[in-house]
C-alpha cells in the first residue's frame, strides 16, 4: 500500500492485503493513520482483519455478496458525518474511482445510474446493466492501467474524478476524445482473450481453466475471467505460480478455499506450487456443494 496520507483520510473500495502482506502493508498503513482516518469503505471480505475492527465506527465494511460495488455505500447520510476531510483515497478502478467521486458530491451519484453501472462493472454476469457512458469509462481505465506510464495514469484518473465531481454533464472535449481513444485500444487489448479462452479445459467438476507459463496484462487476465465464467460455475487462470479463479454465481462462495487467500466472495487469487491441482480439485468441491 502507499505510504498514509496526510490530514484525515476516507478509504474507498481499497482491499485489506492477503496473506503475510495484511501484517506488513495494511497495518502499518492503519497505524500510520490512526486516527486520522474518518472512515474506510470497502467489500472486499477479509477473514482476519475485518474481525479485527468490528464495531470500531471508523470502518463500514459490507461483504461483496451484500454490497456488489463500492460507490453504493457511499450515501449521503455517511458522508454527512465524516466531518472535515483532507484527502480521499481510492482504488483507482472504476467503482474506486466512482466511490471518490461520491464522497466529494457529498454523496450524490455524478449520473442517475452511477450505481447500477459500478454493480455492472464489478460484479459482472449478476444481472446489472451498465450504460453506454460507463462502459466508455470502464475500458478507457482498464486500458490506463494497461499500457501507461504512472504519471500519466493518474493524470489521467484525475482529470475523470475532477470532471465528474464539478461537470459530470459535460466532460472537457480533449478529456473525452482521450478516453474514446483510450477505449478503442482496449478493444484490441482484450482481443486476445476470445482465443485464449479456446484453450480452457474443464479440470473439475464445474471449472474451467486456462494456463499460462508468464503473467497476463490484468485488463486481458479480467476479460479472459469473464469469458471463462460465462461457460462454466468457475473461471481459473493459472500463470506460473500464480492463481486466480472467478465466479459469476452467487451461491458459490470461493472464500471457502483457503489456499486463495486474498479478494472477496467472487474473485480469489494465490498461489500454487503443484500447478494448481489441489485448489482446482477445492473449487470443484465447492462448486458441486454450491
Amino acid at each position: 500500500m502507499p505510504p498514509a496520507p496526510e490530514g484525515r483520510a476516507v478509504v474507498v473500495d481499497v482491499a485489506f492485503a492477503s496473506g503475510d502482506a495484511y501484517e506488513t502493508s495494511t497495518l502499518p498503513f492503519l497505524n500510520a493513520l490512526g486516527d486520522r482516518l474518518a472512515l474506510w469503505i470497502d467489500h472486499h471480505e477479509h477473514p482476519i482483519g475485518w474481525d479485527k475492527v468490528r464495531g470500531d465506527p471508523r470502518f463500514l465494511l459490507v461483504p461483496n455478496r451484500e454490497a456488489h460495488a463500492c460507490p453504493e455505500l457511499v450515501t449521503p447520510e455517511v458522508v454527512a458525518r465524516l466531518g472535515k476531510i483532507d484527502v480521499v483515497v481510492a482504488h483507482a478502478d472504476f467503482d474506486g474511482l466512482l466511490s471518490a467521486v461520491k464522497v466529494l458530491r457529498l454523496g450524490e451519484p455524478p449520473w442517475p445510474q452511477a450505481d447500477e453501472d459500478a454493480r455492472a462493472a464489478d460484479s459482472p454476469g449478476r444481472g446489472h446493466v451498465m450504460t453506454e457512458r460507463a462502459r466508455l469509462y470502464v475500458d478507457a481505465l482498464s486500458e490506463v492501467q494497461a499500457s501507461l506510464h504512472t504519471k500519466q495514469r493518474e493524470d489521467v484518473r484525475q482529470a475523470l474524478v475532477a470532471a465528474l465531481v464539478q461537470s459530470p454533464d459535460s466532460l472537457p472535449i480533449p478529456l473525452e476524445e482521450q478516453l474514446r481513444e483510450l477505449q478503442a485500444d482496449h478493444l484490441k487489448t482484450i482481443a486476445p482473450a476470445i482465443e485464449l479462452a479456446k484453450s480452457a479445459k474443464e479440470e473439475a467438476q464445474g471449472v474451467l481453466v486456462v494456463r499460462a507459463a508468464k503473467a497476463m496484462p490484468k485488463s486481458l487476465k479480467k476479460a479472459l475471467l469473464s469469458e471463462l465464467e460465462a461457460r462454466a460455475a468457475v473461471g481459473v487462470v493459472i500463470e506460473g505460480k500464480a492463481i486466480t479463479a472467478a465466479t459469476f454465481r452467487e451461491e458459490i462462495d470461493l472464500a471457502r478455499v483457503q489456499a486463495l487467500g486474498g479478494g472477496r466472495s467472487d474473485y480469489r487469487f494465490g498461489t500454487t506450487t503443484d500447478g494448481g491441482r489441489e485448489i482446482v480439485a477445492a473449487l470443484g468441491r465447492v462448486v458441486k456443494d454450491g
